[in-house]
């Protein structure tokens, strides 16, 4: 059984994989499952679709049939079949092939157009692939050290192999370097080739105004009857964008939180020994049932009668279940004192620094374990958002409660939920009420922009597609898939 350290990092392979499959499909990676139509590896190379004239930029068989499968996977996984009738298969095909060809046709405008990436974008996207990949080789370090392996990196390396080969990967560990810094560089110059079509994209007076209006009363309608959503809405607007928010309902403040959990796992002996507790406690309880009922009926009392009590000694078998109990339950306590104890102590070192006098932005960055932090360090400004108007359907009830006894700028003291430490500081409410148009013109004007844009990108997009004299399909390579 993996443990979660590995599996964490599966889970982080394998949403790459996800997340790039569209964009890179098998060109790096094959994640090949068996068809009604296997192909060959010579078969699998043959060309569905050219772009443009030469063989740079196609999509071959053996990418529709991958991507084909993992549609039908992902189907079966929901309890759904595959197409059966040669229609639908078709039509499952053809949806396939537009997903590849308007990825592969980005690639082949971008040339056409002469877009190219700066070095500062080339020299970021290296950064990022250098962080992601340490990322990983550093939970698998953690792995071979709780190994204790005699050579750490050479282990690490092993069990990243390990992973992408469970994952489903054919390549190696710098082959999926590769693979990562090839998919999003050819993810950047897609986006530079929609920024290139859209550069001169505006929006009217008419309509900014429209979209203000029909947005407000869409945002009002929603947020008053579901106040609860408005939390998650405006905190996904702050991190992606989209539409900006114009109305906000009461009930609302802004909360910093320092969170600071366990970095270890729990053994598993405890779980082994919490599972004999309860089974103890469930023989006593039954022993004493039985006890009690034994004296009820010697008694012949009815079953109302609340005078009628047992004592340890009556209870068959009571003293070795205490005793056993007693030694167990300390075995456990002392095996999840020593999971916890170094979380509560660094914890115990924020509460400190605070007190200290040190700015609770400043005690956040050094000692906050919550990735949301430092992913989208506006919110280390801002603090994020907690309904205290009603239920909040995120945050723990007791940490609401807590916060709803601070005032603005002050700080709980230490508060474990579960197995978390919490530290939480109001920042203020949430002014509540709509917006004029006054007031959020820049950001809705931006997203008219970027609606417009998209449009015409699509549009753009399309016609590419449809144009026959860069885009031939054959269709004799392809139709067998998903057919017996």
């Amino acid at each position: 059984m993996m443990n979660n350290t590995w599996k964490k990092a599966l889970s982080a392979l394998i949403a790459v994989a996800l997340t790039l499959s569209f964009a890179a499909c098998s060109k790096g990676a094959n994640n090949t499952t068996a068809s009604n139509a296997t192909a060959s590896d010579a078969s699998r190379s043959e060309i569905a679709v050219r772009i443009g004239k030469g063989d740079e930029f196609t999509v071959t068989k053996g990418e529709v049939e991958d991507q084909y499968n993992g549609i039908v996977a992902m189907y079966q996984q929901y309890g759904m079949g595959a197409p059966s009738v040669d229609e639908d298969i078709e039509t499952m095909q053809d949806d396939v092939i537009a997903t590849l060809v308007v990825e592969e046709m980005k690639l082949y405008q971008a040339q056409q157009l002469g877009v190219q990436l700066s070095d500062e974008k080339t020299a970021e996207i290296a950064k990022q692939v250098d962080e992601q990949m340490k990322y990983y080789t550093d939970m698998f370090r953690d792995q071979a050290t709780e190994e204790g392996a005699a050579d750490v990196d050479a282990r690490a390396l092993e069990i990243f192999q390990e992973q992408l080969d469970l994952g489903g990967f054919e390549m190696s560990v710098e082959g999926y370097r590769d693979f990562i810094l090839g998919t999003l560089t050819e993810q950047a110059v897609k986006d530079a080739l929609k920024a290139e079509i859209t550069k001169d994209v505006t929006a009217t007076d008419e309509e900014i105004q429209t979209y203000f209006d029909e947005l407000l009363a869409s945002q009002k309608e929603s947020f008053t009857a579901s106040p609860a959503d408005y939390g998650a809405t405006a905190e996904d607007y702050q991190m992606n964008g989209g539409d900006p928010l114009l109305y906000t309902p009461e009930g609302y403040v802004r909360v910093r939180s320092i969170a600071v959990s366990p970095a270890g796992n729990l053994s598993a002996d405890y779980t082994t020994l919490t599972n004999e507790l309860i089974d103890i406690e469930a023989q006593y309880g039954a022993a004493a049932l039985k006890a009690l009922a034994d004296k009820y009926t010697a008694k012949g009392a009815d079953a109302s009668d609340t005078s009628i009590n047992v004592t340890t000694g009556e209870i068959e078998g009571a003293a070795a279940l205490v005793s056993d109990y007693i030694t167990k339950k300390a075995a456990a306590d002392a095996l999840y004192e020593d999971y916890i104890k170094d979380a509560r102590e660094k914890a115990n070192e924020a509460l400190a620094s605070l007190e200290a006098g040190t700015s609770f932005e400043d005690v956040l960055t050094k000692y906050g374990e919550d990735s949301i932090y430092t992913e989208y360090p506006t919110f280390v400004e801002t603090g994020l958002l907690v309904y205290v108007g009603g239920e909040d359907t995120y945050w723990d009830a007791e940490l609401v409660k807590a916060i709803g006894l601070l005032k603005d700028g002050e700080h709980t003291a230490i508060i474990q939920v579960d197995d978390i430490f919490y530290i939480l500081q109001l920042v203020g409410s949430e002014a509540a009420g709509e917006k004029t148009l006054t007031d959020a013109y820049d950001d809705v004007k931006a997203a008219v922009i970027a609606q417009n844009g998209d449009k015409l990108w699509n549009t753009q997009l399309d016609t590419w597609q449809a144009d026959d004299k860069i885009v031939t399909y054959y269709e004799d390579v392809y139709r067998s898939i998903g057919k017996q």
